[in-house]
């Protein structure tokens, strides 16, 4: 990893989400009730997991990513789908791109469809920008693998099927 994306990761680490996401962000909901929309969190404040999550030469962008990132802060424990609709079948993670706290156990869960799939987190398959390395093990088919990994330091988890990652499976986990 280079000294500029430590910096630039550093530097996001250490300015709350809601100034880097930008006051402009929040706004009323419009229904009178005196509540706030919450902004949901942009990838382009997570460049790595943006970068991953919208390459082209390391296999296609999950047709599933949008930009956003699925705000999970509150959450002890957070399920990612494995096998979800997406990339012409069932070759996606459902969410593509989630944000959690450090110490959030996340659970990537078989659908039992699109088989076999795995969860491979290796940074030399991940533009060399993944901040942590963990498998799976083989690809596995079936609605009832799980595998669990808790997150405890903060940075960017990226993460790919490798069987389906020509298709765009590909998933990240920016983690606070």
């Amino acid at each position: 990893m280079s000294k500029v994306s430590r910096t630039r990761r550093g530097f996001l680490r250490a300015v709350p989400l809601a100034a880097a996401v930008g006051v402009a962000g929040c706004s009323s909901d419009g229904d009178g009730d005196g509540e706030t929309d919450v902004p949901t969190p942009s990838g382009e404040d997570y460049s790595d997991l943006h970068e991953w999550l919208t390459e082209s030469d390391i296999g296609p962008a999950p047709d599933n990513y949008n930009g956003r990132i699925a705000d999970r802060r509150d959450s002890d424990t957070v399920t990612v789908d494995v096998g979800a609709p997406g990339n012409d079948g069932n070759f996606a993670y459902n969410p593509a791109a989630v944000l959690v706290s450090a110490g959030t156990e996340v659970r990537w869960r078989w659908t039992g469809a699109g088989n076999p799939h795995n969860v491979e987190a290796d940074p030399e398959e991940q533009l060399g920008l993944s901040d942590y390395e963990f498998s799976s093990g083989e690809a596995e088919g079936g609605s009832g693998v799980k595998f669990t990994r808790t997150l405890d330091d903060a940075g960017e988890v990226l993460y790919h099927c490798e069987p389906h990652l020509s298709l765009g499976m590909k998933g990240a986990i920016a983690v606070e």
